[in-house]
């Protein structure tokens, strides 16, 4: 049986093997797919307008993305090939700041752990503990953030500055796709375990 199924794995391996090179798919993109599917489930869940952002961030990238193509001057600028996982990752990336901007006083990433958080804290204070303001949770989480596009746009900065260098800046972007991967995860984890902050879980 075991000389029967190694063929049969083999066959298998072979054919996605050939389905990733149809679809000029390369190991490094794995990466990014991971990042867009996250992505495309937490948003979906999350933001009802998602769908009419999405659509006009799609429209705006893949516009820009076939004008590269159509200038080859510009991928040997950038020093790489400009592939369709990065182009949906900036769409996912611009989704995510146009939902932001829209409502910047409910910001989307940690927010459900803010109000979860919020939500101990007043369970503390009725149960007799030493209170905790709810302002002051709001500010912490912010501070956060803060710290976190802080770190993103340094670690941009001298992506770029490397790639004016001649050096490698994409394991920088790997990197900065990373973090917003945890992020995601994070908030993900979150929704599954206490939902939207009431105690009550997704799902």
């Amino acid at each position: 049986m075991t000389v029967y199924q190694t063929p049969k794995n083999h066959r298998k391996k072979l054919l996605f093997n050939r389905w990733l090179i149809q679809h000029k798919i390369i190991p490094g993109d794995f990466v990014f797919i991971a990042i867009c599917i996250a992505a495309l489930i937490y948003f979906t869940i999350r933001q009802p307008l998602f769908i009419t952002t999405l659509g006009c961030s799609s429209i705006l990238f893949l516009s820009l993305w076939h004008i590269a193509r159509a200038i080859p001057i510009v991928e040997r600028y950038i020093g790489g090939k400009i592939r369709f996982w990065h182009v949906t990752t900036a769409i996912i990336t611009s989704t995510a700041l146009c939902s932001v901007l829209d409502s910047p006083a409910n910001a989307i990433f940690l927010s459900g752990l803010e109000a979860f958080m919020q939500q101990l804290a007043q369970g503390a204070a009725s149960a007799g503990g030493q209170a905790i303001s709810a302002e002051v949770i709001t500010l912490i989480f912010n501070l956060i953030r803060g710290a976190f596009l802080l770190l993103v746009a340094a670690a941009s900065l001298f992506a770029y500055n490397q790639a004016q260098q001649g050096n490698d800046w994409r394991p920088i972007v790997t990197q900065v796709a990373l973090a917003f991967a945890i992020v995601i995860a994070i908030d993900v984890v979150t929704f599954l375990f206490v939902g939207n902050g009431s105690g009550v879980a997704g799902g």
